[in-house]
């Protein structure tokens, strides 16, 4: 079957395509509503060296952040952790928290997403995760001993004071499930089309069988028929008595033909001895000649016999 042919069952069962299709937009609208857009926010930090690790008389620390990268995925290392994040996903269920290196900068830079149902909800995450940073940082060169000139500190760059609305979810959920109704009414509409079809054909099928049975029976009746027709009393009396074989029309027919013309030649014979009986008196030499003719004419009147 080929896409032609599937279009054209598609056609034939429009009873059943085009209130799928309606079903499969409905559907997909309604998931496009009832799945709310998410906000997003993010923000990124740098990691800056401490005074004491720049040398004398140098004013811009942003040359000196070579040896900081390490430090940098430390710090993530120990924001991912359930100690930092626990807290704040505690606090906002519903909140998606991401803190990674910044993969568009060489630096040591930090980035933080957040994405949340409301507004409210990823300002109040981002502002809780940015705030970590800086205490994680410290914490971590506490432990170390590090003296207070010599400590790194965080430097935030840039975070977003609005939210993001993101509908890519709600799209792909509302594009999966209408395409999901559609291939399911395809298949169900192309179910139905070959079913009712191989029914109409098998139908048709049967049709055929009993018209050609009826066809066949009339034929062996009518055979029956005519066989029937053929026998003859005299072939039922020959069967009966034994015969050799069965007495046919044709030699019944025969049979009476011979006894009427045996009948008919002595007729013939009979009639001009009993004329010539009746119509005089023979003299003597007539005597003798009827004598020589009877004589002369028993031989053809025994064959006749016969």
């Amino acid at each position: 079957m080929n896409v032609a042919d599937t279009l054209r069952g598609l056609l034939r069962r429009w009873y059943v395509t085009v209130p799928g299709l309606v079903l499969a937009f409905a559907l997909a609208v309604a998931t496009y509503v009832m799945v709310p857009p998410v906000y997003q926010r993010t923000a990124t930090q740098l990691l800056m060296p401490g005074e004491g690790t720049v040398p004398p008389g140098a004013t811009n620390p942003y040359l000196y952040l070579g040896g900081l990268t390490q430090a940098a995925d430390i710090v993530v290392r120990v924001m991912q952790s359930n100690e930092v994040l626990g807290p704040v996903a505690e606090k906002h269920p519903d909140a998606e928290l991401k803190v990674a290196r910044d993969s568009q900068v060489s630096g040591p830079a930090i980035q933080i997403t957040v994405t949340a149902s409301s507004d409210a909800a990823a300002a109040s995450a981002l502002d809780a995760l940015v705030d970590q940073t800086g205490v994680v940082l410290e914490r971590l060169q506490t432990q170390q001993k590090v003296t207070p000139d010599d400590q790194m500190r965080v430097a935030t760059l840039t975070e977003d004071t609005q939210s993001t609305l993101q509908q890519k979810n709600r799209l792909v959920l509302a594009a999966a499930v209408g395409f999901a109704a559609v291939l399911l009414t395809l298949v169900v509409a192309s179910m139905v089309d070959g079913l009712i079809r191989r029914a109409r054909r098998s139908g048709r099928g049967g049709v055929r069988k009993r018209a050609t049975a009826i066809a066949a029976e009339d034929v062996d009746e009518s055979a029956a028929e005519v066989d029937a027709d053929d026998v003859t009393p005299d072939a039922v009396v020959a069967d009966a008595e034994g015969a050799d074989g069965p007495v046919t029309e044709a030699a019944t027919t025969d049979a009476e033909t011979g006894s009427a013309s045996k009948t008919a030649a002595e007729a013939a014979v009979d009639e001009p001895v009993e004329a010539d009986l009746d119509g005089f008196a023979p003299s003597a030499e007539e005597v003798d000649a009827d004598d020589t003719t009877d004589d002369a004419d028993r031989p053809r009147v025994g064959r006749l016999s016969r």
